[in-house]
């Protein structure tokens, strides 16, 4: 391949080079854009003039584009596929060229204004989220932004400042962008930080404490595994049918094949939610309705209930956590606050103080088949025999033996653990 060393320069700015230098085909509008002088004008210029077919992919599955003199006109799923979102996919095209599209710097009308008179009277923040936005041109927004931080750390201190950008779904057209604006505020003196993303929120902080490790971002269980060992599966105001539609990175919908086995060979669902998800339907699951906000409530009833019933691993508790005689009498109520008993949840969650109960034994009974089958206490490893329906009757009589006691405590049964 002979390129021309303006070629040369204008490729790797565009990310072509590496593809042209490996051999590997370049898609069409790669194509258009490495014939072309490097210069901004004319790369837009090449854009708009071409047409074709475009593929890509999106946080919601592979895409494929048709364009027309620069303008999209279809977008359409790859066949590889498995499960392709109508909606999400037409709504590339609608968001590409809808009215409502941010297409430049905007500031609120009310702070601009203020901002325009010498910072006059006030900037009524009370109109946040309900004030008139007006588009500035980018020098005036980078203007009025350096001065706002500046005044901002002049007077409540670096702290004031919140670095709140992170992930790679922050910008657009920025790889990362949490590690550049991490870096702007580190030149300024520092900033406050966010720890945890949205996507998993307190997991990230709390499950290395009590597991060891984050898990969330870690290689998740295979589905060959899940299928072959799950009894009970428990979802907790979550409708996995939608919610994989979409992923960090390009999803490959093969969860739902996945779900369809684990279904297939025999596991029991629960449902916790305050509505009734496509996932319930399609897995058949029990569906258990519940007040919204309230799961906390909920948790802290079933340990109550397990707690008193003695059906915790006070062994396991006494090696590898901490705290747990605070939490132990928070639950009992001998901290000044009422017990949290199955009745006192009921009244918050809206699910009966019974069903409570049933959910804690039967999400404990499961946990306890589930651990004697990896590792049953009496029952020799020969003895335990292959298949789900057999695996069940040797680790069910696994559980029927006591287990050894801690210094303070009868015997108990493991703790749940949630998979």
């Amino acid at each position: 391949m002979n390129l021309t060393r303006r070629q040369w320069i204008g490729m790797s700015t565009t990310g072509l080079l590496g593809a042209a230098v490996s051999g590997l085909k370049l898609s069409p509008i790669a194509q258009a854009l490495a014939a072309t002088a490097p210069d901004e004008a004319a790369q837009l210029a090449a854009l708009r003039a071409f047409s074709g077919k475009v593929s890509h992919a999106t946080h919601y599955g592979p895409l494929i584009a048709t364009v027309e003199k620069g303008r999209i006109v279809k977008i359409e799923a790859q066949g590889s596929d498995k499960m392709p979102t109508g909606m999400l996919t037409e709504g590339v095209l609608d968001r590409t060229y809808d009215k409502t599209r941010v297409v430049g710097p905007m500031v609120r009308k009310s702070y601009l204004e203020w901002e325009r008179a010498g910072r006059k009277g006030s900037n009524k923040p009370e109109l946040r989220g309900k004030d008139a936005w007006v588009q500035v041109s980018w020098d005036t927004a980078l203007g009025l932004t350096a001065k706002a931080i500046l005044d901002t750390i002049e007077k409540q201190g670096n702290e004031g400042c919140f670095s709140s950008s992170y992930g790679g779904w922050s910008h657009a057209g920025i790889f990362r962008p949490n590690v550049l604006q991490g870096r702007f505020f580190n030149l300024l003196g520092g900033s406050s930080i966010t720890t945890g993303d949205y996507s998993a929120g307190a997991g990230q902080i709390i499950m290395p404490m009590v597991i060891g490790d984050m898990e969330v971002y870690s290689a998740q269980t295979a589905w060959e595994q899940l299928r072959d060992n799950t009894e009970l599966v428990v979802f907790i105001g979550c409708d996995p049918d939608k919610n994989n539609r979409i992923e960090y990175t390009v999803p490959d919908h093969e969860m739902y094949g996945g779900w369809e086995a684990i279904r297939k060979a025999g596991c029991k669902f629960i449902s916790i939610n305050p509505q009734v998800t496509t996932t319930d339907e399609k897995m058949g699951a029990d569906w258990v309705r519940i007040v919204p906000n309230t799961d906390t409530a909920l948790f802290l009833a079933m340990s109550q209930h397990l707690l008193s019933q003695g059906k915790h691993n006070q062994a396991f508790i006494d090696k590898y956590t901490v705290g747990f005689d605070k939490y132990r009498a928070y639950l009992e109520g001998k901290d000044g606050t009422p017990p949290k008993t199955p009745e006192w949840a009921a009244r918050i969650t809206g699910i009966p103080a019974a069903r409570i109960r049933s959910l804690a034994e039967v999400m404990a009974a499961a946990a306890c088949r589930s651990r004697a089958a990896r590792r049953p206490p009496a029952c020799p490893r020969a003895a335990i025999p292959s298949g789900r329906s057999a695996r069940r009757r040797a680790s069910a009589r696994c559980c029927s033996t006591p287990a050894r006691s801690s210094p303070t405590t009868a015997a108990s049964t493991p703790t749940p653990r949630s998979s």
